[in-house]
């Protein structure tokens, strides 16, 4: 029996609470148990009467503690975690209590706990950020990026991850450092100059020679680029200057263009120079840009 009163009141927390039913379903239960109850009108009425009131006050006292129990959780765990957000066309820097160092691109969020540098070095990444991690032996620093977890000791690398991008891209510049997707459980370990990219569609790792710059290019200048894809470069400009690229032709995304741009280049200025070239035709139509 009570058992079955403790099924009733949990399936109550699904559907708003009607005492007159919770009271039907009990006494249903009761019966289902073959309980003999042999009593006059007026003892029944009493006796509803009583269970009415006692399932009102368990479901009270129950109810009251779940939320509250919710409640005390979520603002804990609001209180153990600090949070850093970056504008889509905005840069920042951040220091953690251990001296690692952190700069952060454009629409990116990075979060730690207040334990940070006690238990554990672990920090949550969605975006793109260049690290300089202090070494620690005894407490590895370990980047989770919802697709792959980046584990490092003392070393400068960028992690490209951003959520709605198909690809994390992981790049060594000193030091080394262990990348593991979290679905394959698969280990990639990376030397200097080496790049790790884990493509979430095909749950696949791929490592590759890296020749370009000491530091990250999005640090050394505001738009730099090596030999980068256009599909890859058009979202930097996303970030920056709020806009949608669109395609007319897939095959466009491929093509690879290397430059330099200043902060104070317009977006007309930048694609008029990746025009030129990779023979490429663009409109800006308010928020958008069409390529074809």
């Amino acid at each position: 029996m009570k058992e079955s009163l403790k099924n009733i009141i949990k399936e109550s927390f699904e559907e708003e609470v009607n005492l007159q039913t919770e009271w039907n379903r009990l006494e249903a239960s009761i019966n289902k148990q073959r309980i003999p109850v042999i009593l006059s009108r007026r003892k029944r009425q009493l006796s509803l009467a009583f269970f009415k009131y006692a399932a009102a006050i368990l479901l009270g006292v129950v109810l009251t503690t779940t939320f509250s129990y919710l409640s005390n959780d979520t603002k804990n765990s609001i209180a153990n975690f600090s949070k850093v957000i970056t504008e889509n066309n905005d840069k920042s820097f951040l220091e953690l209590p251990d001296g690692t160092r952190i700069w952060l691109n454009g629409g990116t969020t990075i979060e730690y706990g207040h334990d940070y540098g006690i238990k554990n070095r672990n920090v949550i990444l969605n975006g793109e950020a260049y690290f300089e991690v202090a070494k620690n032996i005894k407490l590895p620093f370990i980047v989770n990026t919802g697709g792959v977890d980046v584990t490092a000791l003392g070393t400068t690398f960028n992690i490209q991850a951003y959520k709605k991008d198909i690809k994390v891209t992981t790049t060594l510049y000193t030091g080394n450092v262990k990348v593991t997707p979290t679905v394959s459980g698969q280990k990639i370990l990376l030397k200097p100059n080496e790049v790790a990219v884990y493509y979430k569609d095909r749950n696949r790792i791929e490592k590759y020679p890296y020749s370009g710059p000491s530091k990250a290019e999005w640090i050394i200048s505001d738009f730099s680029f090596n030999m980068v894809r256009l599909i890859d470069i058009t979202k930097q400009l996303e970030k920056r200057y709020n806009v949608t690229f669109i395609y007319r032709n897939q095959k466009i995304k491929k093509l690879r263009f290397s430059g330099s741009f200043q902060k104070n280049e317009s977006l007309d200025d930048i694609l008029k120079v990746i025009q030129t070239n990779t023979d490429i035709n663009y409109k800006i139509v308010k928020d958008s840009v069409i390529i074809n």
